[in-house]
C-alpha cells in the first residue's frame, strides 16, 4: 500500500490582522466565535465554542458546524429508537447542563489565571481578572444545580 503523505502548513507566529492575512495565504479573517442569542441555543447543539475557537480557518470552522448540525439532526431522527434513560429527561438535561457549566467554570478559570501566568496587555489583564470572577459565579450556578439534583426539590430561591 502506498504511504499517505500529508503536508501541513505551520501555524502563523503572528496573530492574523488585515495587514498580514495575505502573507499567510488567507483571503478572509479567521473564524471567530459567534454571539449566540440564548433563544437560538439549539442552532449550536454539538461543538462547544471553546473548541471551535481553535478552528480559525473559516471554511473548516463552517464545515465542523455543518457536520455538527448533521449529527444532531441524525440523532433527533433516531431519538425514538434509543434506549430509555434511567432518570427523567429533566434530570438528564440538568446533568448535561451541569457538565457544560463545569467545563465553562474550568475554562474561565484558566482564562482567569492568564494574567498571572502570561504577559498581557492592560486591557487583557482586566478581562482575565473578570474571567476569574465569572468562573466563581459559574461554579456557584453549577453548585446550585448539583444541590437541586441531590435534593430533588428543584426549589427556586
Amino acid at each position: 500500500m502506498p504511504e499517505l503523505v500529508t503536508q501541513c502548513t505551520p501555524a502563523p507566529k503572528l496573530p492574523p490582522t488585515p495587514a498580514n492575512l495575505s502573507s499567510m495565504g488567507l483571503e478572509e479573517p479567521p473564524a471567530a466565535p459567534p454571539i449566540i442569542d440564548p433563544a437560538a441555543w439549539e442552532d449550536f447543539p454539538v461543538f462547544r465554542e471553546t473548541f471551535l475557537m481553535h478552528v480559525t480557518e473559516p471554511v473548516y470552522n463552517a464545515a465542523l458546524r455543518k457536520a455538527g448540525e448533521f449529527l444532531f439532526t441524525m440523532l433527533l431522527e433516531h431519538y425514538g429508537n434509543l434506549p430509555a434513560w434511567a432518570e427523567s429527561p429533566t434530570r438528564i438535561e440538568l446533568r448535561a447542563a451541569l457538565g457544560d457549566l463545569r467545563h465553562l467554570e474550568g475554562f474561565l478559570g484558566s482564562v482567569g489565571r492568564e494574567h498571572r501566568l502570561s504577559s498581557l496587555s492592560s486591557e487583557d489583564t482586566v478581562l482575565s481578572q473578570s474571567a476569574a470572577r465569572v468562573a466563581v459565579d459559574v461554579g456557584k450556578l453549577a453548585d446550585r444545580i448539583e444541590r437541586e439534583l441531590v435534593t430533588g426539590r428543584g426549589e427556586v430561591q
